[in-house]
């Protein structure tokens, strides 16, 4: 970042000033408050007031440039590292500036009509993800506009305002029993719930608003619990697309593209409206709906087989209700599926357990998850799997496995015959 000072007329009686800030390939001109006699101007090092008789107040003025520079350049730096470093637009940085310099006041909202702002750039993709640099989700959006209608409810019982000064720790117990105990919300939901609204008091708080510190502290946290979720695995995969479904074309079609998902990683919103225009020689090549980002998958030869089964196209798609009820009515046929399988979670505030076949736990989700798990168990290297599966860290990825301790141990033995197999 450079900052010079100007004279807007330098030949005038009187003049104003204006800093010209260069910074990432943009230009402000930021003008301050007051005029000066260009006389006294230090028109060689464009930096202050030259040691003038006309000015005796000179020192003092000399200072506040240096103030302004410092203030520059710490509104900047603040923006950014609030923003994931974004840069700002020049427009933000002029209005920043503004409020650091006392110029202007933030008129600022209370925190239910801005939160409503916050839907609305949403929905309009205005608002751009400080962590993917995109527009946000379809899906994404549906969870914010669920919690703002849960502080709605939330607020009618509350016993003060809910704004940026009283999001504060005691709103953050409040709020989480009202969800635990009055919505019955499992725990990882309440988590999601207190995620959206740190994210908005973060957006507040770079823009300028004051907002209560106690979003930041390790005691407004986001509940969270490790889910017991399953996947199927490679012998289960065999089974359910070797089963018979010519009888009946409407569970024949939803197994095949569940299998498609099996061995692609994609998840539904991609799996489903592949077509023949996404398939290029031996490979899949498609920009992800969630992340806008391209992805290009080798294709499996069972997903060969499906191109030949549906004439060199893939099955048609159908709704993800629809799908996630008929894939439980296939996997209900398959015997491996059978197997009873206990699950745990929390749910408003009490440990559940509930033990079912495994047919009845498998979604569309779980498609994609037997993809990484079994791709993991194969040896693939993780980031090749994470190149596929979109997975930003390999943290994130590992929690996406789900292996048995007996898993981990096969695995393990497996590792070790390998070993032993290429020293003898």
């Amino acid at each position: 970042m450079d900052i010079k000072f100007y004279l807007k007329r330098p030949k005038a009686l009187t003049s104003s000033i204006f800093a010209k800030i260069h910074y990432d390939g943009n230009t402000l001109k930021y003008y301050l408050s007051e005029s000066i006699n260009p006389a006294c101007w230090e028109s060689i090092t464009q930096r202050g007031i030259k040691n003038s008789k006309l000015f005796p107040e000179f020192p003092e003025f000399n200072a506040r440039l240096d103030l302004l520079t410092h203030t520059i350049k710490n509104t900047y730096r603040k923006y950014r590292n609030d923003n994931d470093n974004i840069i700002p637009t020049i427009g933000q940085l002029k209005s920043l500036l503004d409020i650091a310099t006392g110029k202007s006041q933030v008129e600022r909202p209370s925190f239910l009509p801005y939160y409503d702002t916050f839907i609305k750039r949403a929905t309009e993709g205005t608002r751009i993800s400080p962590k993917t640099k995109k527009s946000t989700s379809p899906d994404t959006n549906k969870g914010y506009i669920t919690t703002y209608n849960h502080l709605l409810e939330f607020q009618k019982v509350y016993k003060r305002k809910i704004d940026f000064d009283t999001v504060d720790i005691r709103f953050h117990a409040d709020y989480t029993a009202y969800l635990t105990h009055t919505k019955k919300l499992a725990l990882n939901t309440i988590g999601d719930h207190i995620k959206r609204i740190i994210t908005i008091m973060r957006e507040a708080q770079s823009t300028g608003i004051k907002v209560c510190q106690d979003f930041e502290s390790d005691f407004f946290f986001k509940p969270h619990e490790e889910t017991d979720s399953i996947y199927l695995n490679e012998d289960d995969l065999k089974e359910l697309a070797a089963h018979d479904l010519s009888n009946d074309l409407r569970l024949d079609r939803a197994r095949d593209l569940f299998l498609i998902g099996c061995y692609t990683g994609l998840r539904f919103s991609d799996f489903s409206r592949l077509s023949a225009e996404h398939i290029q020689g031996n490979f899949i090549s498609i920009k992800q709906k969630k992340t806008a980002d391209p992805v290009i998958i080798p294709i499996h030869p069972i997903i060969k087989g499906l191109q030949e089964k549906y004439n060199g196209q893939l099955p048609r798609a159908i709704s993800n209700q629809k799908i996630n009820q008929y894939i439980k009515e296939v996997c209900a046929l398959i015997p491996c599926l059978q197997m009873m399988v206990t699950i745990s979670y929390t749910k408003a505030g009490k440990k559940e357990y509930e033990t079912l076949p495994k047919w009845q736990l498998v979604s569309t989700h779980t498609a994609r998850r037997s993809f990484a798990t079994n791709e993991y168990l194969a040896g693939t290297p993780v980031l090749t799997i994470m190149a596929i599966t979109g997975h930003r860290s390999e943290k994130a990825f590992m929690k996406y496995i789900k292996l048995r301790t007996a898993e981990h141990a096969a695995l393990l033995q497996k590792h070790w015959q390998q070993r032993h197999d290429k020293q003898g």
